[in-house]
């Protein structure tokens, strides 16, 4: 399902790329980019560490794949450079992670092409380019569909197809949530408890089902956000309470933070 793993066109500058070592040299290394065929690009020595490079190897060994950051790219003469020095660890995390997922729904989508005995043609007329006219990823729409939701309209599949690719999808690929809670203290002493309501709807309003606020005990309030990963549930959360804080911006009003943000593994 080379389609899933494969980009169209030419990588960009500064696009991560998921690379895999072809050769070392003296003054530098070739890789393949995996996510386009047939491309290689050059990693000078001096792109490979902030410190001094004794052997190349130690960083970029054959064979073995890695995360390269583009920093010139050249369609017509078909050259692309890449660093390594300058992909943070966490991009090189989320990037490898990103590619693993990606792979795992191109198995899993041929495993049910050759149980129902459906085409490519067919999965790419009706799903993959479909989703790429709209900008979705199909790896990210079936782990919506995992997490409960419906394969969209706009998706045109044989009944038999789309029904184990649901059921696949949905004992596959399940991510683990994770949640950030903290604990706020609200008061309005001239809108009451009507302006309370208020702030706590305007919180949850975020993120529709991923956001919950429940009162522990007058003034304080628990709110709690799901979300696949940390970074986008702290980062909803800091919305939530933004939202909240302008409802209570009048005299009289306070919102406070007395514990958090905390996260754990849902």
């Amino acid at each position: 399902m080379a389609l899933l793993l494969k980009k169209k066109g030419f990588p960009k500058e500064g696009e991560l790329v998921v690379a895999t070592v072809k050769e070392t040299f003296k003054h530098g290394a070739v890789v393949t980019l995996d996510e386009y065929e047939g491309l290689e690009a050059f990693v000078h020595i001096s792109e490979v560490s902030l410190k001094w490079v004794r052997n190349i190897s130690d960083y970029l060994r054959v064979g073995h794949k890695t995360v390269l950051k583009v920093i010139r790219s050249d369609p017509e003469k078909m050259q692309v450079d890449a660093s390594l020095r300058r992909v943070s660890k966490k991009e090189q995390a989320e990037k490898m992670m990103e590619w693993s997922r990606r792979v795992k729904v191109s198995k899993m989508l041929e495993a049910v092409m050759k149980e129902t005995g459906t085409t490519l043609e067919v999965v790419v007329s009706g799903l993959i380019e479909p989703a790429l006219e709209r900008g979705r990823e199909v790896h990210e729409l079936l782990e919506e569909v995992a997490s409960g939701e419906e394969l969209p309209s706009w998706v045109r599949l044989p009944k038999d197809f789309a029904e184990k690719l649901v059921e696949r999808a949905r004992r596959e690929l399940k991510r683990p949530t994770y949640v950030v809670k903290a604990v706020v203290k609200m008061t309005s002493r001239y809108g009451g408890v009507g302006r309370l309501r208020r702030a706590a709807e305007e919180g949850m309003a975020v993120a529709d089902g991923q956001v919950r606020i429940t009162l522990i005990g007058s003034p304080r309030y628990l709110i709690r956000v799901e979300a696949y990963d940390k970074e986008k549930a702290e980062a909803l959360l800091s919305e939530v309470i933004g939202r909240m804080r302008s409802v209570l911006s009048g005299p009289g009003d306070e919102l406070k933070v007395l514990e958090g943000p905390g996260g754990e593994r849902g």
